[in-house]
This record gives structure tokens, C-alpha cells and sequence, in this order.
């Protein structure tokens, strides 16, 4: 599958844990960068990757702030996947804005 750049908004570097969520399966992976509208994630193992729809936890300040997301994979390689967040809430947003402007 080839990389297209599908986010709107600024994509900032950012190295974080993420657990991404798929029914009863739960796999630890670290956040690569973020914007607005979507996340990249570095897999950790193998497998889990099957299903292009998920929750992902972000640990946004380990051990005490964390917000879920559903997202949908929209990219993947060996190592990467790229998701795309499926309707967030507002709360979220201004969330994720606060973390593009102070990170």
C-alpha cells in the first residue's frame, strides 16, 4: 500500500506510547507523529494488524492522561501504520490542537 499524504493540518514528530485496541486484543506500539486528523504508529511484535479499524489509546502524559480514539488504518508497511481518526469529539480536537501547539 503506498504512502499518501491524507491529514489536514500540521504533522508534528512526536515519541509516545499508544496502545492500539482490537476487540479482546490489545498491542503496545509508539506514536511516530501526529496531526490534527490522524496518527502514525511503529508497531511493536508481530501480528495485530489485520483489522483496518481500531481504538487507540494515545498516552498522551503517561500514567495520567490517556484519551481513546477510533481510527482507521488508511496505511501500512513492515514496521508503520498510518491511521486516519474517525470522528472525534471536540474535546478531543482541542485536545490533540493543544498537544501540536506545546509539543
Amino acid at each position: 500500500m503506498s504512502m499518501v499524504n491524507r491529514r489536514s493540518g500540521s504533522r508534528k514528530m512526536m515519541e509516545m506510547p499508544v496502545t492500539k485496541q482490537m476487540g479482546d486484543d490489545e498491542r503496545d506500539c509508539f506514536m511516530s507523529d501526529l496531526s490534527p486528523s490522524g496518527v502514525k504508529i511503529r508497531r511493536q511484535g508481530v501480528g495485530g494488524y489485520e483489522q483496518p479499524l481500531c481504538n487507540l489509546e494515545l498516552h498522551l502524559v503517561p500514567g495520567a492522561m490517556s484519551t481513546v480514539m477510533t481510527a482507521r488504518r488508511v496505511w501500512q508497511d513492515e514496521d508503520f501504520e498510518a491511521f486516519e481518526f474517525i470522528a472525534p469529539s471536540y474535546a478531543q480536537q482541542a485536545l490533540l490542537e493543544r498537544m501540536l501547539d506545546n509539543y
